[in-house]
């Protein structure tokens, strides 16, 4: 189940986060500098539900690895501010490989 959830966190870190990329380096001055807004309706909509999605896997994930309260927050909220997630992901891709290593290790 860890696995399973794991991959998800991972599939959906790279989603949102290209979608918040698009959002505000695209969708956000073609918004407000060239008056077309669809861009943002669109990208905007999926981001925001996909976030809910990404919000979810990390409280699951962070629950089955007893992950702080604070590590969880700090997670969520990389989906939040553009290209944090690219920096994130990886070092949670790290420590949870560890993790899981060790875990397999233990008779």
């Amino acid at each position: 189940m860890r696995a399973m959830t794991f991959v998800g966190y991972r599939v959906m870190s790279y989603v949102t986060g290209v979608l918040l990329v698009i959002l505000f380096f695209i969708g956000m001055p073609l918004k407000y500098r060239f008056d077309k807004p669809e861009v943002v309706a669109v990208v905007g909509a999926a981001h925001g539900f996909l976030f809910m999605v990404y919000v979810v896997l990390v409280l699951g994930l962070g629950f089955m690895a007893r992950w702080t309260i604070g590590k969880i927050l700090g997670v969520s909220l990389a989906g939040t501010i553009p290209l944090a997630v690219f920096f994130v992901e990886p070092r949670v891709v790290r420590t949870e490989r560890a993790d899981l290593a060790a875990a397999a290790l233990q008779p």
